[in-house]
């Protein structure tokens, strides 16, 4: 898959709040470019994740 491929199905499995599809698959992305589009996704991704999933995340 391509990196623009990714990005595209971080956002489709955000949208579904998947949340560890999503950061997959903005990892793979960054692993093809690291400078991204993805990069700046999975970190909006990771404070929502922090913010809505306390107790799973910060024990």
């Amino acid at each position: 898959m391509t990196e623009a491929e990714w990005i595209k199905k971080g956002k489709e499995a955000y949208s579904r709040m998947d949340w560890k599809e999503c950061l997959d698959s903005y990892a793979e992305a960054i692993k093809l470019n690291p400078k991204s589009d993805a990069v700046e996704l999975r970190k909006m991704a990771m404070d929502v994740i922090e913010f809505y999933c306390k107790d799973i995340y910060n024990p």
